[in-house]
């Protein structure tokens, strides 16, 4: 088993070597200086929805030693058995690569003013710096242990100074008080991130999306608890959390006013689906199948789909059930970013340079994986899809395709079709 392992951590760093390489790497200081490097214990699993690797260093203590967000690194991870190298690879303060790259991610700072001052920690639930790869499981993959070290060494001041400074804003406040109404939805449902998804081909008020009603880390379980009673949720899909997560809330004070939530616990309303970010992975796929089986069961009429912000593991699910109806890219883009205006205030017309960038990185990274499961349309030579030629009805076949390879019948299809379709 080591054997197979062996080969298979070659065969990974093959490919970090090949692909993770920068055009153009420069130095970190003056001729003759040695480069900044720091190397460092690994410590676990991160412990949200990415599975990348916690070290041991905070992200406070890992500016400070002289990394800025933006810079790029190579990155070894090693113990006996493996080394991985990742050459020139981002430090940003989010997840703003691509799915499948990989970054350094100090999540939870947000940068005030020029690069490189008046950092502000905006998170205390994620202490460590971390590394991963964006929506897929590099722990698992990667096979790391708790006995690895990692080596960070800074290769070019700035390589991704572009980026961070387009994106590395995008953080958002946890008061009630820092939110307003604004097209058509209340300050509660702006603050929530709660609405029904809404396209020509859909029901109304039938399909739901919000941040979670049970985990309060942002301040809006109380919030979606209440919106959740006045629309008359019946079940909930929550994809973010497994029995143990839900036993951890239980214990806090907030908890005793999700009252609504806890009916629906009790109710065995709720499909605990505990899903990471990795949306292409198998056990993604399986559990949303498993959540939706249990929601057409229970015979719901109203659903609510959420994750813990409601934005990256929700936002596939929700492209996945747009597509199953036929709705347009337009209208399934729309749903997406209304996330990015609730929680940044992001719209094209506030930024359209930051509203494209992430409309690439993000929505249309699902988009052209989504459409891998219509074989009727070919990839163009980068693999990417020219959607301007895609119909909804290649939407429809994609998303029915996806949901039957991860173990739907065409019971369970065509009655999740009937309940969310006009």
């Amino acid at each position: 088993m080591r054997r197979k392992h062996f080969f298979a951590a070659i065969c990974l760093l093959i490919m970090a070597v090949l692909f993770m390489s920068c055009k153009s790497v420069g130095t970190s200081g003056k001729s003759g200086e040695k480069p900044l490097s720091v190397t460092l214990n690994v410590l676990n699993r991160g412990a949200d929805a990415f599975y990348g690797c916690d070290v041991e260093i905070s992200i406070k203590d890992f500016i400070a030693l002289g990394f800025e967000f933006g810079d790029a690194c190579d990155v070894v991870l090693e113990n006996d058995l493996y080394r991985y190298e990742f050459k020139c690879i981002p430090f940003y303060n989010g997840y703003y690569t691509k799915t499948g790259d990989p970054l350094l991610c100090g999540y939870g700072y947000a940068i005030k003013e020029n690069r490189g001052e008046n950092y502000q920690y905006t998170r205390t639930d994620y202490p460590y710096l971390r590394l991963c790869y964006n929506n897929r499981e590099m722990w698992n993959l990667l096979h790391l242990t708790t006995d690895m070290k990692c080596t960070i060494t800074l290769v070019k001041k700035g390589g991704f100074d572009y980026e961070q400074r387009l994106v590395g804003g995008l953080t958002y406040s946890k008061n009630y008080s820092d939110y307003t109404a604004k097209n058509g939805f209340t300050q509660e449902e702006v603050f929530a991130n709660f609405r029904a998804v809404k396209s020509a081909a859909m029901k109304d008020n039938v399909l739901f999306r919000s941040a979670s009603p049970f985990d309060n880390a942002n301040n809006r379980a109380p919030y979606v608890n209440d919106l959740a009673k006045q629309n008359r949720i019946d079940y909930v899909l929550n994809l973010a959390d497994s029995q143990s997560k839900i036993d951890k809330y239980s214990k806090n004070d907030y908890w005793k006013g999700l009252d609504y939530s806890k009916k629906l616990l009790n109710e065995r309303r709720v499909s605990l689906m505990a899903m990471s970010a990795a949306y292409e992975g198998a056990a993604y796929q399986s559990a949303l199948v498993s959540g939706l089986k249990a929601a057409v069961d229970s015979g719901a009429k109203r659903i609510l789909f959420h994750c813990t912000e409601g934005k990256d593991r929700t936002g596939f699910v929700g492209v996945v059930l747009e597509g199953l109806c036929g709705a347009t890219y337009e209208e399934m883009l729309s749903d997406y970013m209304i996330t990015y205006d609730n929680y940044y205030g992001l719209t094209k017309e506030s930024d359209k340079t930051a509203y494209d960038y992430i409309t690439e990185l993000k929505f249309n990274d699902m988009i052209n994986y989504l459409l891998t499961f219509d074989s009727s349309v070919e990839a163009q030579g980068d693999g990417t899809y020219d959607l301007a030629k895609i119909t909804p009805q290649n939407y429809r076949t994609a998303s029915a395709n996806l949901l039957k390879k991860a173990g739907m019948s065409d019971y369970y299809l065509d009655a999740l079709t009937r309940l969310l379709k006009k």
